[in-house]
């Protein structure tokens, strides 16, 4: 389809952007020749053209119509008449060059294939009749038409014009290869065809004149004279620029030219090839985007640059030294060329990035015709020569960075950390957004081991098989660990001789002794917990043309890979895709620890019906395969795992790829379960971990990828990250409660927060013979949360043959107030009567206290304790002066220990001027929160942080500020912090006194206020 060119303008703006410093940057404005288009004006190369490009002249009037007789715009070139014609658009169009520079260019095409090149078709004079060509071109030249057909007196290349005559025909051969894509003519059959009676079979005609410097296209239309002055002469600003100033090895390498005579066709994509060393050789429409061409019948036009009006452009050299290596794409499919008997075989292709842009890239589709070699040494270079100017090609290596978040030394459970890694050795192509999959054979994969999981790094002695379900006739492949930090095996079967195979083995490298060390048995006192297998075979979908895993079932065989020793940790019909995580059954880890702890361990995966293909890859394949083990072993916490994170380029050829990470802290419900543990992200781009002890300081999370240094070294870039515990609080609602009154339990905990997407809920068991029975907790006896009524817990009973439910017929449940929070409520009412604390009869709970206990898994100090229930300040609700009482504690049963801060404070809300506010503020008026906080500890200073945060109506938070201070023993201090509202609305204010940002731990319970904002 013929794309408007006035749109093409504006690709010329956005392109100026992408010059060298020194080229003058364009800027849009309103034209002065709102009507007149000329292909040659761009103000990047200062209007300038030269040699044989041909320029396109389009006339957007108001004499449009298509049906109805036009009167022909009148243009001129240097004040001779430039003979338009209307297109099927309604626009007027024309087409013309130099005619020493087309004569020149059409006599280098005919030693080549006719169409070819930069054949400019066939020429007839200015003296050839308007009778013959159906329009009258006195003024000019002469004429290029596509072909002969029909005519007596055409001539090609230098020779003198001639007089043209008969009647032309359409095409046998369409000879013009430097318009290609010319709208189509007008052919109303209301009108004369193209409203000028032109004859269709010379379309699209170029008319020639001739010109040394100074070129003046005018157009005299109804609202006056527009004109156009362009340069006929060298080309200005030219350059050659490449995407970045060092490359790894293996990248593309992009290389831009800017040179607007390569632009020889204005209606379509240009293409040239350069061959770079000797013998050196330019090629037109070798390899074509868009037109026609193609290798065969080429001219190397090289030795015919300078009488087509290139100067020291239109050729290239490069020195490729041991870095550049030349490449083809889908454009340049060929690395050869055979031009009249000489082969070129260094080939570089350059294709425009649009019609009419003078803009030329060595990529397309994103793969570029130059690389860096796979091995190329660091800091060597080779270069790229255009137009005189050089441009080095570098390789080596960049500074590698890798943060969390926005580097804090620590972060919480339940929410998402941003991973950042700042690593320009792994833009292999600066054209895509990249993505370093464990898959890639090139990417270094930011990895997160926890504990001592079995890997691949030690792995050796592959072997694959071509007869299913038989380990004989192995066929080896080479196999090494070249990225230790994320211990993934890659295998190299671009040497292996082609087959199929429908099994595979290797050495894990470990003895049956580690596996024993690794694994949770369970039926050992003091011990529980789940064992995993964590692999990824997704480059033998990609590669090997696995594309099913369901008939998947793997082995470990002790002694040697077919070794009758075996335990199958994975059966047929568990795995359904190339990547995921499995867990081992307790029988078979019971089955591991009966085999003698000498014995070296092999892996076998049987694909069962389905088979890959070994057929010389050109890459290696990355393999993945791990043992995990979660939960308890003779008393002691177990987590041994290995987190994969792969990361996406945040824009491409930026060097910065991202993702996010997230753990979930271990407590007494989940640690055992595998429900939860298959919620983990052990690859991917949002890393899902498991926490189960305090991971501190020295003994915090190390999230590593391997990197390098601009001095070449590899090295390990970490990212140390402390994720400490948090002791929760448990809060009930009111100092009393009516029968039939509900109440509200609130659990604070961070540690139980797991997904900044979700909302956990925790419900009770029902089972009257479960040791958790009218808990909060689990079928196994684990309890989170219990509550007592007169001293004993609230629990079902059967009374003379009728059941009397406790707590969990009340329906209770803990439920995060939002994703992430750590915050859970729960509710019942406040029962008539309650079973005794042996069951035996009911009784009134009037005159009892209700406790609320929280079994904490692990505190602030990774302990675990039981926290008790304190009693809620009351809320009051108001638009003027408000205060709370400070939060009291219950009366604990002797026994429980409690968990309760000694700070107590006041909340005033008031004026910027400090007086109360007693009326309803006004939008643009200053609120202040001002607090009163006491330490009421006679011994130690406590750290505070004072939070407030106020929501509109919608619960949007438009407002959160804190200070962080220290209150000294037996001291108190003012804190104040100030809200200005912009808008009217009802809005809602929370205060908050925490122990630190860093923890979060609640020292007072919120205070709520409300108030309304109104208009100024």
């Amino acid at each position: 389809m013929y794309k408007t060119h006035a749109i093409l303008l504006l690709v010329f703006l956005v392109f100026s952007q992408m010059m060298s410093n020194t080229a003058p940057v364009a800027h849009a404005q309103i034209s002065p020749h709102p009507n007149l288009f000329v292909s040659a004006e761009n103000s990047v190369f200062q209007n300038h053209f030269a040699g044989a490009m041909v320029v396109e002249i389009i006339i957007k009037g108001n004499n449009v119509q298509t049906d109805q007789a036009q009167g022909e715009p009148n243009v001129n070139v240097n004040g001779r008449t430039l003979r338009m014609a209307q297109t099927s658009d309604g626009y007027w169009y024309a087409f013309f060059a130099n005619t020493n520079a087309a004569k020149q260019a059409d006599q280098a095409s005919l030693s080549g294939t006719a169409g070819q090149n930069m054949d400019f078709g066939v020429f007839c004079s200015s003296s050839t009749p308007s009778s013959v060509l159906g329009a009258d071109f006195s003024q000019t030249d002469g004429i290029a038409i596509p072909d002969s057909s029909g005519l007596a007196g055409t001539t090609q290349g230098l020779a003198s014009f001639g007089v043209c005559s008969g009647t032309p025909k359409p095409p046998a051969v369409d000879q013009d290869n430097v318009v290609k894509n010319a709208p189509s003519l007008n052919t109303n059959s209301n009108i004369p065809p193209g409203q000028t009676g032109i004859n269709p079979n010379i379309w699209p005609v170029i008319q020639l004149f001739s010109f040394t410097n100074d070129v003046n296209i005018e157009y005299d239309g109804a609202t006056g004279t527009q004109s156009v002055d362009l340069t006929y002469s060298d080309i200005q600003n030219i350059s050659i620029n490449l995407d970045r100033s060092v490359y790894p090895a293996g990248s593309e390498v992009f290389a831009t030219i800017n040179d607007i005579q390569l632009n020889e066709d204005p209606t379509s994509v240009d293409s040239w090839t350069f061959n770079v060393n000797s013998p050196e050789a330019t090629f037109y429409q070798a390899f074509p985007e868009s037109g026609r061409g193609g290798t065969s019948g080429l001219v190397n036009l090289f030795p015919y640059l300078s009488s087509l009006g290139f100067k020291d452009n239109g050729k290239m050299e490069m020195n490729l030294g041991s870095v550049i290596s030349l490449k083809t794409n889908s454009l340049q499919s060929s690395s050869s060329i055979n031009a009249n008997g000489v082969t070129y075989n260094k080939l570089v292709t350059f294709v425009e990035t649009g019609p009419n842009t003078g803009v030329f890239e060595s990529d397309y589709a994103s793969v570029s015709t130059i690389g860096i070699a796979q091995n190329a040494p660091r800091s060597q270079s080779g270069a790229i020569e255009y137009n005189l100017r050089s441009a080095s090609i570098v390789s080596g290596n960049t500074n590698t960075g890798l943060v969390l978040g926005t580097g804090q030394s620590q972060f919480g459970p339940g929410q998402r950390e941003v991973i950042t890694l700042t690593d320009n050795n792994q833009v292999l192509n600066s054209g895509i957004i990249e993505t370093l999959n464990v898959f890639r054979s090139s990417a270094m994969v930011p990895t997160l081991k926890i504990g001592n999981p079995v890997t691949l790094t030690s792995a050796s002695d592959v072997n694959f098989y071509s007869t299913p379900n038989t380990l004989s006739n192995p066929i080896p492949a080479p196999s090494s660990v070249t990225d230790s930090n994320s211990a993934r095996l890659m295998i190299d079967t671009r040497s292996t001789a082609s087959t199929n195979f429908y099994e595979m083995t290797l050495n894990l490298g470990v003895t049956a002794g580690t596996l024993k060390g690794l694994l949770i048995d369970t039926t050992q006192p003091n011990s529980g917990g789940t064992n995993w297998i964590n692999y990824d075979l997704r480059s033998f979908q990609q590669q090997l043309g696995l594309n099913s895993f369901s008939t998947t079932s793997m082995t470990l065989h002790f002694g040697s890979a077919s070794s009758s020793s075996s335990v199958q940790i994975l059966r047929q019909g568990s795995v359904f895709s190339g990547n995921g995580l499995v867990q081992i059954s307790n029988s078979a880890v019971s089955s591991i620890e009966s085999q003698d702890s000498s014995s070296p361990v092999y892996l076998e995966i049987n694909f069962g019906s389905s088979n890959g293909a070994i057929s010389q890859e050109i890459d290696t394949q990355p393999m993945v395969f791990d043992l995990f083990s979660f939960g308890m072993q003779n008393g002691k916490t177990v987590n041994n795992a290995v987190y994969r994170a792969e990361l996406q380029e945040t824009a491409a050829g930026s060097g910065v790829f991202t993702g996010t990470i997230g753990y979930v802290v271990a407590n007494q419900l989940n640690q055992f379960d595998p429900n939860f543990i298959k919620t983990l992200q052990t690859f991917g781009n949002n890393i899902v971990f498991f926490v189960n002890g305090q991971m501190v300081d020295q003994n915090g999370i190390n999230f590593s990828t391997m990197g390098s240094s601009t001095a070449g070294r590899p090295t390990t870039v970490t990212s140390k990250n402390s994720l400490p515990t948090h002791t929760g609080t448990v809060t009930l609602d009111s100092e009393n409660y009516r029968l039939g009154s509900p109440v509200t339990i609130t659990v604070n905990d961070p540690d139980l927060a797991s997904s900044p997407d979700a909302i956990q809920s925790f419900t009770t068991i029902s089972d009257p013979t479960s040791p958790a029975a009218d808990t909060v907790g689990d079928a196994n006896g684990n309890i989170l949360l219990e509550v007592w009524i007169k001293g004993f817990r609230y629990h079902q009973c059967t009374v003379n043959g009728v059941f009397h439910g406790g707590l969990a017929a009340s329906g209770f449940t803990l439920t995060e107030t939002s994703p992430g929070s750590g915050t859970f409520r729960g509710i019942f009412k406040m029962p008539s009567w309650i079973c005794s604390e042996d069951g035996t009869s009911l009784i009134s709970p009037v005159g009892g206290i209700v406790q609320a206990w929280y079994h904490d898994y692990m505190d602030a100090s990774g302990r675990s304790v039981i926290i008790g229930s304190t009693v809620a300040s009351q809320t009051p609700q108001s638009t003027s002066q408000s205060s709370t009482q400070p939060a009291t504690s219950q009366s604990f049963a002797s026994n429980m220990p409690v968990h309760a801060s000694k700070i107590t404070h006041m909340t005033q809300i008031g004026t910027e001027d400090g007086l109360p506010l007693l009326q309803n503020p006004k939008v643009g008026q200053a609120i202040t929160f001002n607090d009163i906080i006491s330490n009421g500890d006679y011994q130690h200073d406590q750290k505070i942080s004072y939070i407030v945060q106020v929501k509109d109506s919608q619960g949007k938070v438009v407002y959160l500020k804190w200070i962080d201070d220290t209150i000294g023993a037996s001291n108190e201090s003012t804190e104040k912090l100030s809200w200005t509202p912009t808008s009217t609305g009802i809005y809602s204010a929370e205060i908050y006194v925490w122990n630190g940002m860093d923890s979060l731990v609640p020292l007072t319970v919120k205070n709520g206020y409300q108030f309304q904002v109104l208009p100024q």
